[in-house]
């Protein structure tokens, strides 16, 4: 299941670097990143052209994370409620 989490922007040349995990650390919280990598769950950042920003320096990044269909999604849905469950695109 997938679970939309916030959004966060910085510039492109973070994208797939150490230094991206730092941005979207500071965006969410350091509780729900330690969750999510503690429990080994796959994150999905989708990024596109900043909306705020010139968006040939800076990137907006979509922050998503895939949780097994089980008990630990309903649980990280009480725990965070600022988490949405989206569906995935076929």
């Amino acid at each position: 299941m997938r679970y939309y989490i916030g959004q966060c922007e910085y510039k492109w040349s973070h994208v797939n670097k150490p230094m991206e995990a730092l941005w979207i650390r500071r965006a969410i919280g350091d509780d729900i990143f330690k969750t999510v990598e503690e429990n080994d769950w796959h994150w999905v950042w989708i990024h596109s052209n900043s909306q705020t920003l010139p968006g040939d320096t800076y990137c907006r990044c979509d922050i998503y994370v895939e949780i097994p269909n089980s008990t630990k999604g309903t649980w990280f849905m009480l725990k965070y409620p600022q988490a949405q469950l989206v569906e995935k695109a076929l």
